[in-house]
């Protein structure tokens, strides 16, 4: 993925850590601490992904396992 997931991941986190030490109010830190998390799920996602992959389970394969099971053959 590009710059720019990271830079939307490392925006987010540090607007979460200036928010959640300027807070004193505890709803308002518990917000905050939702948008640094939210930062790690964008920044998982910037890392996992990769440009041009072929997708692991394709719709025939699962067609393909549900026949191969025990309980079709009834």
């Amino acid at each position: 993925m590009s710059f720019l997931a990271y830079a939307v991941a490392a925006w987010l986190l540090l607007i979460g850590l200036y928010g959640v030490v300027s807070s004193r109010n505890l709803l308002h830190l518990i917000l905050c601490l939702s948008v640094v998390q939210a930062s790690t799920y964008v920044l998982l996602l910037a890392i996992g992904y990769r440009t041009g992959a072929e997708r692991r389970c394709s719709p025939t394969s699962r067609s393909r396992r549900r026949s191969s099971t025990r309980w079709s053959s009834r």
